[in-house]
């Protein structure tokens, strides 16, 4: 496992199931969802994951609509990591390939869901089946397009996963590796976060790897702090978490992207620059905004 002084911070501003109703702060549309991404950005964040709505917000994998959020982010002077979602859309019909699309645009990062995911919402079961053969695809995919994967973990199991695209080569050192915890309630097979949960995924991890832990609602901030300390980083955000604390809705993405980028500086990881965390992570220099 690699450690580095500097702490990375991901901020995802929604993703594709949270509605307005659920909190009204939430970034819907491209201007929304611009101003939000420029806000985390100005508290410290330095990678955003971006899912897509269209104009009945609902989630999408249209690379026009990603296009346009990139541009505007660009057009901001917001040098921001920017990854795309590879989660399929909520459109009639969707499956796993349609998040190919997402990469059209030419990000900088784009995340790798490991094995099949069934989630549940209300009396509906869906399925996402990125099997193996998919993820290589995907992988060979980014590899061609110099986009830096992040490999999002779901159950112990998906190390292995990874450590098997490292032997076929599909993966560029270091890696990138992100932990998705206590999402058991809604997704069949998800571990819940807790302290020795984490630890445990931390030892499996690879050499020449690093990583950033999200966690859902309540654990969001203690596994992010526990992140802190072991090493790694850390995703914030309203696709995660639409409360500051118990009871009390979040203003916005920023909130949440400032007050861990507080608790870093305190436990002596100040949070890294865009540019700081690209030489972390071994993505080129930012040249004309990267826009295709």
């Amino acid at each position: 496992m690699m450690t580095t002084d500097k702490l990375i911070i991901c901020v995802a501003p929604l993703g594709s199931f949270m509605r307005k109703e659920m909190n009204p702060n939430i970034p819907i549309q491209p201007d929304e969802i611009t101003e939000e991404i420029y806000r985390a950005w100005n508290e410290g964040a330095s990678i955003v994951h971006i899912h897509a709505r269209d104009k009945n917000g609902i989630a999408t994998t249209d690379p026009e609509i990603f296009r346009e959020i990139d541009r505007r982010i660009r057009e901001k002077g917001c040098d921001i990591i920017i990854q795309h979602s590879t989660s399929p859309g909520r459109e009639p019909g969707a499956c796993v390939e349609n998040g190919v699309r997402s990469l059209e645009p030419h990000p900088e990062m784009g995340s790798a869901d490991i094995g099949v995911c069934v989630v549940m919402r209300k009396d509906q079961e869906i399925i996402n089946l990125w099997s193996r053969s998919f993820i290589e695809g995907l992988l060979k995919t980014m590899l061609e397009k110099e986009i830096k994967p992040e490999m999002e973990i779901y159950t112990p199991g998906g190390i292995e996963e990874v450590n098997l695209m490292i032997e076929k080569g599909l993966l560029k050192k270091p890696y990138w590796m992100s932990f998705v915890m206590d999402m058991h309630r809604t997704v069949q097979n998800v571990v819940r976060y807790s302290p020795k949960n984490l630890m445990h995924y931390v030892e499996l991890l690879p050499s020449d790897a690093m990583f950033s832990t999200m966690s859902i609602a309540a654990t969001e901030l203690p596994a992010a702090v526990q992140s802190i300390l072991l090493g790694g980083h850390v995703r914030v955000g309203f696709e995660d978490n639409l409360y500051y604390r118990k009871g009390v809705l979040a203003e916005s993405n920023a909130q949440l992207v400032k007050r861990v980028a507080c608790i870093g500086r305190e436990l002596g990881r100040e949070p890294a620059t865009p540019d700081e965390a690209r030489k972390l992570l071994g993505i080129p220099k930012l040249q004309n905004g990267r826009l295709k």
